[in-house]
């Protein structure tokens, strides 16, 4: 079985689209959870009301849907922590509610990991990004690979290449192997964003692998994770350095330094344009150790 996870924070406008994407796959084993964070939208009477419609139809009362609406902001990380407690499946996907699947997801998904060795634990595919209209006709932006992110995706074990460039997953894309984020003990609810942890922390021992087809469509909005990164004093350079941090003590060789260094050097540059000169004293520091170790 497959768990989705559904986080929504004032996703009013695409929630319906996001979770009925998910009602329309082609495989039917899936568990949806949907975690409303405290959204001050209308977000909650339209979740409560899709649910609802959905369980009088009689042939559909063989899934199992769950609402956690919380009553304060938590953030992606601690919200989605929720939901994964109380999932069931072998499979976890973490799905924006922003998001949305193409009608073979799950299905082209959960078979690439079945087939798949036993130290695979996560399946990433292309995706197509779209914009804020709902006009699926005029709101494509072409493909995350190799429109966006132009360098072809290597898959296996990649811990060295995560650690350098974290972009090079499409996160909403990721299947995940539920003994992974058990191994892991879910996210980091200490940070503002989970994905970088993630691919650096579970690329150590588990193996990636990339299908090169459009299974997910990726909504870049003008809240976005990557605009965030260009406030003053905002929350996600101090998260990406407590990764670098945890990645620092995951290295096993001189490749795996120099390639941290890398992301440490161009964080630490970014800290200084955006005028975030706390983060910025901490990746130089974590920059001179890593020099260190490359001497």
């Amino acid at each position: 079985m497959v768990s989705i996870i559904c986080l929504c924070y004032n996703h009013s406008k695409f929630i319906e689209e996001s979770i009925y994407s998910v009602f329309n796959q082609t495989y039917k084993n899936w568990e949806l959870i949907i975690v409303n964070d405290a959204s001050t939208d209308n977000s909650k009477e339209i979740i409560d009301k899709i649910v609802s419609d959905f369980y009088i139809k009689k042939d559909n009362h063989s899934y199992t849907i769950q609402v956690i609406h919380l009553e304060k902001n938590r953030g992606n990380c601690t919200a989605f922590n929720k939901g994964f407690r109380i999932s069931e499946g072998k499979y976890i996907i973490d799905l924006a509610a922003d998001d949305k699947f193409e009608l073979d997801k799950l299905e082209k998904q959960v078979k690439a990991l079945e087939n798949a060795d036993n130290k695979t634990g996560i399946c990433f595919t292309n995706a197509t990004l779209i914009n804020e209209e709902i006009d699926e006709e005029s709101n494509k932006l072409g493909n995350y690979y190799f429109d966006w992110y132009k360098k072809t995706p290597k898959d296996g074990f990649i811990f060295k290449e995560l650690i350098r460039a974290g972009g090079m997953i499409c996160s909403p894309t990721m299947l995940i192997k539920r003994e992974v984020l058990e191994e892991l003990g879910g996210y980091d609810e200490s940070l503002s964003y989970e994905d970088y942890d993630f691919w650096v922390r579970s690329s150590r021992n588990w193996k990636y692998i990339f299908l090169n087809e459009n299974l997910t469509f990726y909504r870049k909005t003008t809240h976005s994770h990557s605009s965030t990164f260009k406030k003053k004093n905002n929350p996600h350079l101090y998260s990406t350095l407590k990764v670098c941090q945890k990645g620092f003590y995951l290295c096993q060789n001189k490749e795996e330094y120099k390639s941290l260094s890398i992301s440490v050097l161009y964080h630490f540059k970014e800290s200084l344009k955006y005028k975030n000169y706390k983060a910025a004293k901490g990746f130089l520091s974590l920059f001179g150790k890593l020099i260190l170790k490359l001497l």
